[in-house]
């Protein structure tokens, strides 16, 4: 009750403020603007520690127990690393002291002696998740030393994203802290839209276009927040019971066009819409209506590389072994997967699991489609258990391992009814 309050509080305050820009052909003019996340959160950076320093000047002179420089590439998608691309950073440790020291290039002359020094108390004991956010600081760098053009990022001192010294003193974590965000209304509807500034990991570049990801949040028919991502090369997107698309980018506005009205068929409730799988042996399109005929359903929503839904095959064997007799009943799998070697890796599980029921697969390019089961049924994380009952209602859906037995208690219960 205290979510779907908060919920209705939001949007309300949402109503207030949102922007109410419409053009002919039930098209939405919808502005950006940039927003700064505090330095703690963002994209973080993937840091690389650099061996061959001969190149940077007036590395910092502090007196260190022990030191090290990093690097972090401003474009990712760029194969080899090149000086340009790639942004330096020195790490030192004073135990005496008890100081941290962080010096960015931040101006990215490979030059440190006009680089600020930032000093960082070393704590008596292991800090906190809250204190870790206290002591990160807010940098602004200039990736291109003739340009004055600013990218915000921040430091976090005593924050390690991932392991790449051997010496765990001397781990930072570096984020880019920019988005663009926008408060509208659509359809009616109050909207909040995020754009990821990350895609395609090119901070140089950092205004909306066709490869701009889109992450946007609304009220349900439940009042509850939903969230849901898109981008241009994705054909609808569903809110409620309306249809809309992506038509244009043009910085800093988006374009979305209503296109229709499609019933939400992906909660609790819903009768299952027309949706299709592929076959794991002949790749070729499978109903899913055409299987659920007449039975009560149990779906796994799993994939190859999914730790936790590999854990829990074991209860939903014992599952399979208790229905795998009734005409009436039936377990089936449905698991996501990159491409066809995602596949082959899915086909071996199934072969060393002794896995008897069956499984269709879902791919990263049939995730769009308005007749994908995953896209219809909004389905995001993985594990995700579904059980439709014998008229084709969804009459459970929960998310986690954690659920498994849950889920399991649920169908076994339906069934005997």
């Amino acid at each position: 009750m205290k979510n779907k309050l908060l919920a209705a509080l939001i949007f309300a305050l949402l109503v207030s403020i949102t922007v109410k820009s419409q053009v002919k052909d039930n098209t939405y003019i919808i502005p950006f603007k940039r927003v700064l996340q505090k330095p703690w959160g963002g994209e973080h950076m993937i840091l690389k520690v650099v061996n061959d320093c001969s190149f940077l000047k007036n590395i910092p002179d502090i007196p260190c127990d022990i030191s090290a420089i990093n690097c972090f590439k401003l474009n990712r998608y760029v194969a080899k690393d090149s000086i340009p691309n790639q942004m330096y950073v020195f790490i030192g440790v004073n135990e005496s002291k008890k100081e941290k020291y962080v010096v960015v290039d931040a101006n990215n002359n490979h030059d440190f002696s006009d680089d600020k020094l930032y000093t960082f108390s070393l704590p008596d004991k292991p800090l906190t998740r809250e204190e870790k956010k206290e002591r990160a600081v807010a940098i602004q760098i200039t990736p291109n030393p003739h340009k004055n053009d600013t990218i915000n990022f921040g430091i976090n001192p005593f924050e390690s994203i991932m392991r790449i010294s051997p010496d765990e003193r001397l781990e930072i974590t570096i984020s880019f802290t920019e988005y663009m965000t926008a408060k509208a209304q659509i359809g009616g509807m109050p909207v909040e839209i995020d754009a990821d500034l990350s895609v395609p990991n090119f901070f140089l570049k950092r205004d909306l276009d066709e490869k701009t990801n889109f992450s946007i949040r609304y009220s349900d028919k439940a009042n509850e927040l939903a969230y849901k991502e898109f981008n241009s090369y994705k054909d609808t997107i569903q809110i409620n019971d309306k249809l809309f698309k992506l038509s244009k980018v043009e910085h800093p506005n988006i374009y979305i066009k209503e296109i229709g009205v499609s019933a939400d068929s992906s909660s609790v409730g819903s009768f299952v819409p027309v949706v299709y799988a592929k076959d794991i042996k002949k790749n070729s399109l499978v109903s899913i209506n055409d299987l659920l005929k007449g039975k009560y359903v149990f779906i796994d929503f799993w994939g190859s590389w999914c730790g936790p839904c590999i854990e829990s095959i074991p209860k939903l064997k014992d599952l399979y072994e208790e229905v795998k007799d009734r005409p009436d009943v039936m377990l089936l799998g449905i698991a996501s997967e990159s491409d066809e070697k995602g596949v082959e890796k899915l086909k071996g599980i199934i072969d060393s699991k002794k896995i008897g029921w069956l499984n269709l697969w879902v791919g990263d390019k049939d995730k769009v489609g308005t007749t994908s089961i995953t896209y219809k049924l909004d389905i995001k994380s993985f594990p995700i258990y579904l059980i439709i009952d014998n008229t084709g209602k969804i009459a459970y859906k929960r998310g986690g391992s954690y659920n498994t037995q849950t889920a399991i208690d649920f169908f076994m219960k339906l069934i005997e009814k």
